[in-house]
């Protein structure tokens, strides 16, 4: 007979192996049902304290400009987003197509963040090749830039760690169709070198909330090959996280798969929660065991209801067959936001 600790270990596996299952579809558009019956007592008492710790997804709107600097060329307006919410460390959308004389319009909608330029090779450092820096702004300013040419060009985040937590940025981004080196070629090893978990979690989550969504293989054409290793989480995160963003917000995307925010304004665009926030807060807060032992029982529910959930013909992966606690607790995070919406 197996012990307590034995069983969550077995059942946390099951649940992993579906979640990196789910994380190696992102070459086809269809992720499964889209839902889950979780059929237990003691999941509503759980979802409501992962709200209470972790809040419910925000909206963005444009406020009054608080300032701004930089110019306009002659082409369309392209708008990037610099921190949704505050405590979202994200540019949305990850990366966009620009032509030369387009004007790439940063719209700060928290504080203290900058567009800082850098390069493919090293995207958290300021680069001496004809650099732009927006210095350190707050909510509301706007700092646009001309584009001049059509090669990739990176940008970030220059307060101190929010780089490092993924918060960078592309325009006119390396492009490789259906190539290993793409997001969707490299989306599983990704996924499945990552020893936390948290990545293969947050992939299920997207699978989930994308499914049927006109966005949901966004970006998986940009090529990582040059990017240092280092950046490829960051890149898959960004990705999942403008995927999850045009799933909430259906009509700021494109026919061509671009993303139009101009219409922002008279209707809020809906911001996910930035799950990588999430997590870390789950791991480091002192409630956490209270959280463990809530995830505890939603964890059996998960597992047994993860068939259901599973994408048809997507490869089973047993390089994730245990996962950390913090993992587990990011599942009901994810799940209890999913739920929220």
């Amino acid at each position: 007979m197996m012990d307590s600790s034995s069983t969550m270990m077995t059942e946390t596996a099951e649940a992993t192996s579906v979640t990196t299952s789910a994380a190696m579809s992102y070459s086809t558009p269809s992720y499964g049902s889209g839902s889950s019956s979780w059929g237990s007592s003691d999941y509503d008492n759980c979802v409501q304290q992962c709200i209470a710790s972790f809040g419910t997804p925000a909206t963005y709107a444009p406020t009054a400009t608080s300032g701004s600097s930089g110019s306009y060329g002659t082409g369309s307006t392209i708008t990037v987003i610099v921190a949704p919410t505050q405590g979202v460390l994200r540019y949305v959308p990850f990366a966009v197509n620009a032509s030369v004389g387009d004007t790439i319009q940063f719209m700060w909608g928290a504080n203290n963040h900058t567009v800082t330029k850098s390069s493919e090779l090293t995207p958290c450092n300021k680069t001496s090749d004809a650099p732009f820096a927006s210095g350190e702004q707050n909510q509301s300013f706007v700092f646009s830039q001309v584009v001049n040419d059509t090669n990739p060009t990176f940008f970030y985040c220059g307060t101190p760690g929010h780089c490092e937590k993924g918060m960078f940025g592309i325009i006119n981004p390396p492009s490789a169709l259906d190539a290993p080196t793409s997001v969707a070629g490299m989306m599983s090893s990704v996924v499945s070198n990552d020893t936390s978990g948290n990545l293969a979690t947050y992939a299920s989550y997207t699978a989930n909330q994308t499914s049927g969504s006109a966005g949901a293989n966004w970006g998986a054409n940009i090529d990582m090959s040059n990017m240092p290793s280092w950046a490829y989480d960051a890149v898959v995160e960004n990705v999942m996280f403008t995927r999850n963003v045009l799933a909430m917000n259906p009509d700021i995307m494109n026919a061509d798969g671009s993303v139009n925010l101009a219409s922002i304004g008279s209707t809020p665009m809906m911001v996910p929660a930035d799950v990588g926030s999430a997590l870390n807060a789950a791991s480091d807060s002192p409630s956490s065991a209270t959280v463990d032992s809530a995830a505890s029982s939603a964890s059996s529910s998960a597992s047994s209801a993860s068939s259901t959930s599973s994408p048809v013909g997507a490869a089973k992966n047993g390089a994730m067959s245990v996962t950390s606690s913090r993992a587990l607790v990011g599942a009901v995070v994810l799940v209890a936001t999913y739920f929220a919406l």
